[in-house]
């Protein structure tokens, strides 16, 4: 061949491969590879999520790409490895997060915390160990531009044909994604419905990408910070359709002499409505805007629970609730934690009690605990937005209990202004009291302040606070739990490393138990000083966790003896509900969750307050049970429902049908729409 044929076919080849090896193209090929391989290791399983994934993919590749185009040759290879920098770290953050948090971060809505969440680099570092080789894969490609990019790639400015054309790409997969999206627009939680509705961090990585995610997220966060309004409320229908199946027959069992709860009616039992009477008619006629209208004529649809035998069973009583760091009900044994063995087993027994993973790991317990509403997943933190905002929280138990004359008090073994606290759970009601602001810290030999904090150290600076001074309502948030389980760090590991030392179990399984072992004395202590001060049979105790420890699903297979389900098992928990005064235990068959405490105990003390503004539902009631999963699973009486592999288990005889499923979705929906709306819109505070 002649050289002048063969510069001829270069010049032929020279545009197609500058095309080939633009950043564009570079940062398409970078995001597909980075969806597919985040979806295979977090999500898993073929499924039409990845179309989606990889055509957002490719749309904000070109679009990322062409940056660096408009600039200079040098600049533009900047500007290309501080991108692939960015995101390459940014998919790394998403891995870390999630699996330390077991759900996805959320930039808007933890970068309030971010410095405070920092504090457990000993976490992190050790979630890095665990995922090194993911991590490993996702800095390849960032390698690979730092050292042989600059050279692979063509960089500088293109012709306006060029960038015409890609506009024209661009446009084309925009066009087809809301036409592909449109045309599978199947069910309250598709794709369409998160893409134009942006209602959950976890829901949307897992459906439409981490790259798409973090659009939407930013946009939102940009959307919080501006003080925009957020979303108009979105409530679906719900037709009730039964099944053959009654709740009569969920149980075979005879319950007449076991003190378990049937729907059989008492005639001498009051069983209206637990309502507030209140003029709807008048409300929405002076709602200030139609959103708090909205609401309004969601709330007069819903069906409300009924009082029931056990309504007032412990009214004018003290009460101490505490939620228990990273409390687990596998781990109470009737040797080695007496106490509370005799309290979960002697008072109200909940056989099917779950305390699903919310988003904002503590506080997103906390809020589900104390509000009996569902955190918001993403954008923001529901806890810290209701009191930065000051919303009328009307119906929590310390807004009702102080109303009732009751001394209110809140305590925490951690800093009292840890994740906004300070300004959160006094505007839920509480004297709030924690590390610096009126609690001392327990320190070592040396001086330094032990870590974690004890339990039984703040429970023995309070108890006589409040304990010469009835009625009262004190709430104990511990930390005796936390990570690290390990017996190098974890101040309350080392101490009851004797405890557990030759049991046949794992080093961090056994730090766990020691650690725990904490709250036993906690509780024990306080159980003796209310015999002590004659308050026993005038005080309930709730107890429950903020979350199951959810980076060590390891050691909760350990202590259940077997690997228990990712979707549902794993958060399967104990909650305690006990007074010195129960003659005899009440088993609870129902499937409830850490949302339905507040209502129930609000019941129990005979507090007025409405069932039907509440996410959470009495569990004494008659009503079915409804345990609602962060990502849209869910558990009633009659079956489970895996939201991301549609998989239906029956508890029953009879299968259910799809109205059933389609029904309890919805509810599920109406009921993440209602508690956003009320925490978004200050929504009690237009009840009257």
């Amino acid at each position: 061949m002649s050289k002048n044929a063969e510069k001829s076919n270069c010049r032929h080849f020279k545009p197609v491969e500058k095309v080939v090896k633009c950043p564009e193209v570079y940062f398409a090929v970078l995001l597909i590879f980075y969806e597919v391989f985040f979806h295979f290791v977090r999500v898993g399983g073929l499924n039409l999520n990845i179309v989606y994934k990889i055509f957002f993919a490719i749309f904000f590749g070109i679009i990322i790409g062409m940056i660096p185009s408009l600039v200079s040759k040098t600049a533009g290879k900047i500007v290309t490895i501080i991108f692939n920098a960015l995101i390459c770290f940014y998919f790394i953050a998403q891995i870390i997060y999630s699996g330390v948090f077991n759900t996805y971060l959320s930039l808007s809505g933890t970068m309030e915390v971010t410095g405070q969440a920092l504090d457990y680099t000993d976490v992190i570092f050790s979630a890095v160990l665990h995922e090194w080789w993911i991590i490993l894969i996702l800095l390849l490609p960032l390698i690979f531009m730092c050292v042989w990019g600059r050279k692979c790639l063509y960089f500088g400015r293109h012709k306006p044909i060029w960038y015409a054309a890609e506009s024209a790409v661009v446009f084309i997969v925009f066009l087809y994604l809301q036409v592909f999206m449109s045309y599978n627009n199947k069910g309250l939680y598709s794709a369409y419905k998160l893409y134009h509705d942006y209602t959950s961090v976890d829901l949307s990585v897992e459906t439409l990408g981490v790259i798409e995610t973090f659009y939407l997220d930013a946009k939102a966060g940009i959307k919080e910070l501006a003080g925009g309004e957020s979303e108009e409320p979105d409530f679906y229908v719900e037709t009730f359709v039964p099944d053959d199946t009654s709740l009569d027959d969920l149980s075979s069992e005879d319950t007449s002499e076991t003190g378990e709860i049937t729907t059989e009616e008492t005639p001498a039992v009051d069983t209206s409505p637990n309502v507030l009477p209140l003029d709807f008619d008048k409300l929405i006629e002076e709602a200030p805007d139609e959103n708090i209208k909205s609401i309004h004529e969601y709330v007069r649809t819903v069906t409300p629970t009924n009082k029931n035998e056990y309504t007032g069973q412990f009214e004018g009583y003290n009460l101490i609730f505490i939620v228990a760091e990273g409390f687990s009900g596998y781990m109470i044994d009737p040797v080695r934690t007496p106490t509370l063995y005799k309290l979960s087993h002697e008072g109200f027994v909940f056989e099917n009690y779950y305390t699903p993973l919310w988003y904002g790991s503590t506080l997103g317990g906390e809020y589900a605990d104390l509000t009996g509403l569902i955190p918001e997943n993403g954008s923001y933190l529901s806890m810290k937005k209701s009191g930065k905002n000051g919303n009328d929280m009307k119906f929590t138990l310390s807004r009702q209990l102080k109303n009732e004359g009751y001394r209110v008090l809140g305590y925490h073994n951690n800093d009292y202004k840890y994740y906004g606290r300070d300004v959160s759970h006094t505007n839920l009601g509480y004297d709030w009291i924690g590390v610096g602001n009126g609690l001392e810290t327990e320190k070592s030999s040396s001086g330094n302040a032990l870590w974690p904090q004890s339990d039984l150290y703040m429970v023995n600076q309070t108890m006589d606070d409040y304990m010469q001074n009835a009625p009262f309502y004190v709430y104990y948030l511990t930390v005796s739990g936390h990570v690290m389980y390990n017996f190098t760090g974890n101040a309350m590991a080392i101490r009851h490393k004797d405890i557990v030392e030759d049991l046949d179990y794992s080093e961090t399984t056994k730090a766990y138990l020691a650690c725990q072992y904490e709250l036993e004395l906690a509780l024990t202590t306080l159980v003796d000083k209310l015999e002590e001060t004659g308050q026993a049979d005038n005080t309930l105790i709730v107890l429950t966790a903020d979350h199951v420890p959810y980076d060590n699903k390891d050691v909760l297979d350990e202590l259940a003896g077997y690997e228990l389900d990712n979707t549902f098992e794993w958060y399967k928990n104990t909650l305690i509900m006990w007074s010195a005064s129960m003659k005899e235990p009440v088993k609870v068959d129902k499937y409830c969750s850490s949302i339905d405490i507040l209502p129930t105990v609000s019941n129990l003390m005979g507090l007025s307050y409405d069932s039907r503004m509440l996410a959470g539902q009495d569990i004494l009631s008659d009503s079915e049970g409804f345990v609602i999963f962060n990502d849209t699973s869910f558990i009633t009486d009659r079956c489970s429902y895996n939201a991301n592999t549609g998989e239906i288990i029956n508890f029953t005889s009879e299968e259910v049908s799809e109205d059933y499923i389609s029904n309890r979705m919805a509810a599920l929906k109406n009921k993440r729409s209602m508690s956003k709306s009320i925490c978004d819109y200050d929504y009690y505070r237009y009840i009257y």
